[in-house]
């Protein structure tokens, strides 16, 4: 009798328990899908991202290496109003070369509500998450320390127009005055002006330098899309 009663206590026992590992392992099973999809939806978003990133800056190099371009006319020793030509019809554009700076903000939307929801905790690979920090971080931070020394040198090269090329300003705004006219009137400035000049130099140095951090900004976003191709095709 007393076996008959421990024998059905243990099946009732072995119920139970199996009845609550199965319900443990469906509630994992559960989570595991639910986590997978918010993975998989996070790695869609960065991708997407990244394709967006990769425009703006290849747009950006494009028109960082033309800046570069008009410098190097303008101050090389024989001058070629036909190079000038080639770059640019605009007057506007050789004036936005001497007196802006080019602002550099990636769209990183998506990147940014990432970190501030936590949805980056579904990313697995550390190697993923390595290079999303070097590349929104360090690579990003250079680029922008560029364009913060090329503002503080605008201002003191819009200082030095005003105050000794004045001409220029007006030669900008002067429509009856052709793209000819005011590329030899620059040119002659800076000839005449070796602060000018100096001044142009040293710019042109962080054009150059800016455009090889995005390059390198290009390729760790290069990086990026191997590593999510990569992590894809495993899921």
């Amino acid at each position: 009798m007393q076996k008959k009663y421990f024998v059905r206590y243990l099946f009732d026992f072995i119920v139970i328990v199996l009845g609550i590992t199965v319900s443990f392992w469906f509630n994992q099973l559960s989570i595991q899908t639910a986590n997978n999809k918010e993975r998989i939806k996070v790695l869609n978003n960065i991708k997407e991202e990244v394709e967006e990133i990769k425009k703006y800056s290849e747009v950006r190099l494009k028109t960082w290496n033309e800046d570069i371009n008009i410098y190097n006319q303008f101050l090389n020793k024989k001058f070629n109003f036909k190079s000038i030509k080639e770059i640019t019809s605009s007057k506007s554009r050789i004036e936005f070369n001497l007196i802006y700076y080019r602002d550099f903000e990636p769209p990183m939307n998506r990147y940014n509500s990432m970190i501030n929801s936590g949805d980056i905790k579904y990313i697995k690979s550390e190697k993923l998450k390595e290079i999303l920090t070097r590349l929104h971080t360090f690579n990003l931070s250079n680029i922008k320390t560029t364009v913060e020394y090329e503002k503080s040198l605008k201002e003191q090269l819009i200082n030095l127009l005003t105050l000794n090329h004045s001409d220029l300003f007006m030669a900008g705004v002067n429509k009856k005055l052709t793209l000819k006219n005011y590329s030899e009137l620059l040119r002659n400035s800076i000839d005449n002006d070796m602060q000018l000049k100096s001044n142009l130099l040293v710019q042109m140095k962080y054009f150059k330098t800016r455009v090889s951090l995005l390059r390198l900004y290009i390729f760790v976003l290069e990086e990026l899309e191997a590593e999510l191709i990569k992590i894809k095709k495993s899921i």
